[in-house]
């Protein structure tokens, strides 16, 4: 029987690699382990077990007492894999993964520091394409604004940021001025093409290879992807260029790219995620079992051959009942 654990159970991104499990070929001979830091989280409802672990954003808890609760849970479950559903423990994970691993026996399914540094600070991931001769949207740190430099409309946003909280489209100098003012570290970054194109791309990369790639043209809501389509007619250039990201990047594991088609029909990524993501699950459904495919690679296992398939995945709200005993 498999062991394995998964955080964040009250993210999107947890319950989409649960989700995957409960529809993977060995959902019927596994183990699985949640961990968060609420009580009660959906996805603690879906798992064989649930762990509660010390807020390591709260400033009273140190990095030292989290890594020693995880890791005592990790050997106390006998775990054999780790997989991250939380963003703000993916440097924590990058940091004290192998300490862990040493201790435990648990493979922890963590890129390391420089791609998760990268993929956190989206300046620094168009400094990396930029740098590696790959296509970029033009972006620009509030320091290097200067009158007659930018091009309206632009997208204002925070440096460090997802599901696009903070985000603005700015018309003119007055609206950039004023938005400015709202948002934390802000960068400017080249409006690319409009909605109507934008995509969601995941790759699975181990070893120096890309091992498997797919493009999901996607709708927005509230930050998040409610609508998402795959075709075998989306331009090969998409993959071509989300190939060479990942080749010079070398995540490990699954990684998440965002990014739009301009008006010359270029790609041009604006951000990185260095994990599954909350459309992992809607990935599945297209037949791409990314979460399947990592666990038996990473143990050792045959790994799945996928069949992708054309269509569309909607996402909608669902209710779940707790009978009194907690189930």
């Amino acid at each position: 029987m498999l062991r394995i654990g998964i955080t964040g159970t009250g993210s999107l991104i947890g319950q989409a690699i649960i989700k995957s499990i409960k529809e993977s070929s060995f959902c019927r001979d596994c183990y699985v382990v949640g961990f968060d830091y609420f009580k009660n989280t959906v996805g603690s409802y879906w798992v064989n077990k649930n762990h509660l672990l010390p807020d390591i954003l709260d400033n009273k808890i140190t990095e030292s007492q989290w890594v020693n609760a995880v890791t005592e849970a990790l050997g106390n479950e006998r775990l054999q894999i780790l997989l991250i559903g939380l963003d703000f423990e993916l440097k924590l994970f990058a940091k004290y993964g192998q300490k862990m691993e040493q201790a435990t026996g648990c493979k922890i399914v963590v890129s390391d520091k420089r791609v998760i540094e990268i993929a956190d600070d989206k300046y620094l991931t168009f400094q990396f394409l930029k740098n590696n001769g790959l296509h970029f949207p033009q972006t620009y740190l509030a320091t290097e604004l200067s009158d007659g430099k930018v091009k309206f409309p632009a997208i204002l946003k925070p440096r460090v940021g997802a599901r696009s909280r903070g985000v603005y489209v700015v018309r003119n100098d007055g609206d950039l001025n004023d938005k400015l003012m709202k948002i934390k570290d802000p960068i400017l970054q080249e409006l690319v093409g409009d909605d109507s194109e934008e995509y969601t791309c995941a790759v699975i990369f181990f070893d120096h290879q890309v091992k498997e790639m797919i493009a999901l043209k996607r709708e927005l809501r509230d930050g998040n992807t409610y609508s998402a389509c795959h075709s075998r007619s989306f331009p090969r250039s998409i993959y071509d260029y989300i190939h060479k990201i990942a080749m010079k990047l070398e995540p490990y594991g699954a990684c998440n790219f965002q990014l739009r088609i301009d008006s010359n029909n270029i790609p041009k990524l604006f951000e990185i995620n260095a994990r599954h993501s909350g459309t992992t699950y809607m990935r599945s459904l297209f037949g791409f079992q990314e979460v399947e495919y990592v666990i038996r690679y990473v143990l050792g296992q045959e790994i799945p051959r996928f069949e992708i398939r054309d269509g569309l995945v909607k996402r909608y709200f669902e209710e779940i009942f707790i009978g009194a005993e907690g189930s």
